[in-house]
């Protein structure tokens, strides 16, 4: 606590010394409402309720500064990014669980921040007591149920609806047909690729080989499951991979390099935990979307609609929104 109330200096030699005081302020107020929130969260019940909406009001400085600090110096993470030839950024294999999937409800989002604008500090109280009132009067929300399995689009013995094959194109992804069961695989440079299940729902994240066929079951540690899936070893790619130097066979992540050994149980998990939050993005996709309705064709389209929604929320994340469809 003593550090964070040492405050920041501010230079006396500076070309651009307006945008320095601008964002040193706003690293001044990032400090002072973290330290409010902690100070908030040591408190006792009884104590925060002298403090109403003391809270809220600290939680929206720091967004909007850090937001604003964002804006102000996107420049400089652009700067430092690597690229490719054609001006792209290059896709490491860090950036599978660096860059979060995340699912966001429009609509939901949209009435929330409306209600937020909406509501001062003085208002807290009153608003607070509004609804409490109004959770004892009115019948509980329904949430949507999650949906972990898809009900007809690609399952075993099911051919893909005739709209899904341009859409893959478009996302440059690929089917892939293994007896009855069919995925989808969708590779990010040469440093990781996504596979997308259907029966059930499920999404795995793995590093890219570079000497192994990508049809070879064998070669890429594939283990076949009861349902038919073959499910791709954690440590696939990781001994010939892109983060792989195959001249002194060390593993390199995030500047730090070191033997497969020592470091692929470490990235294994990491890819694991990457793996479940787009597992859980791709089931919120189909909750949306899907309903109750009885006609199989009805499902397939909503399915479908889902599935494309989850692509372009991993394409939009991973290619930091610069993504644009490939076209015929």
């Amino acid at each position: 606590t003593d550090i964070m109330n040492v405050p920041t200096p501010i230079p006396r030699r500076n070309q651009d010394a307006d945008l320095v005081r601008a964002a040193l302020s706003r690293i001044e107020k990032i400090r002072a409402s973290t330290q409010a929130i902690l100070i908030y969260c040591g408190l006792s019940s009884e104590q925060k309720t002298s403090f109403p909406g003391s809270l809220k009001k600290s939680s929206v400085i720091l967004k909007e500064n850090l937001l604003a600090l964002e804006k102000d110096h996107s420049h400089l993470f652009e700067d430092v990014e690597e690229k490719d030839k054609d001006g792209n950024p290059i896709i490491k294999l860090e950036d599978a669980w660096n860059k979060h999937l995340q699912y966001v409800d429009q609509t939901v989002q949209s009435a929330a921040d409306m209600d937020a604008d909406d509501i001062t500090a003085e208002d807290e109280p009153a608003k607070k007591r509004q609804k409490i009132n109004e959770e004892t009067t009115s019948p509980p929300v329904q949430t949507k149920k999650m949906v972990i399995s898809a009900r007809v689009l690609l399952t075993p013995g099911r051919k893909p609806i005739y709209t899904l094959i341009p859409e893959l194109k478009k996302k440059n992804a690929v089917l892939i047909k293994n007896g009855s069961v069919s995925s989808i695989r969708m590779e990010f440079g040469t440093a990781f690729e996504m596979t997308i299940y259907f029966k059930p729902l499920l999404v795995t994240i793995r590093a890219m080989n570079k000497e192994d066929s990508v049809t070879s079951a064998t070669g890429r540690g594939l283990s076949t499951l009861s349902s038919g899936i073959q499910w791709p070893s954690l440590h696939q790619g990781l001994n010939t991979g892109e983060a792989t130097d195959s001249k002194t066979n060390q593993v390199s992540v995030l500047g730090v390099s070191g033997t497969s050994s020592t470091l692929g149980p470490i990235i294994a998990k990491q890819l694991e935990y990457a793996s479940a939050q787009a597992t859980h993005v791709l089931r919120k996709c189909f909750a949306e979307r899907v309903n109750d309705k009885d006609s199989p064709f009805e499902i397939e389209i909503m399915e479908a609609s889902a599935l494309i929604k989850f692509m372009r929320i991993v394409r939009s994340t991973y290619h930091n929104g610069k993504w644009v469809d490939i076209e015929d």
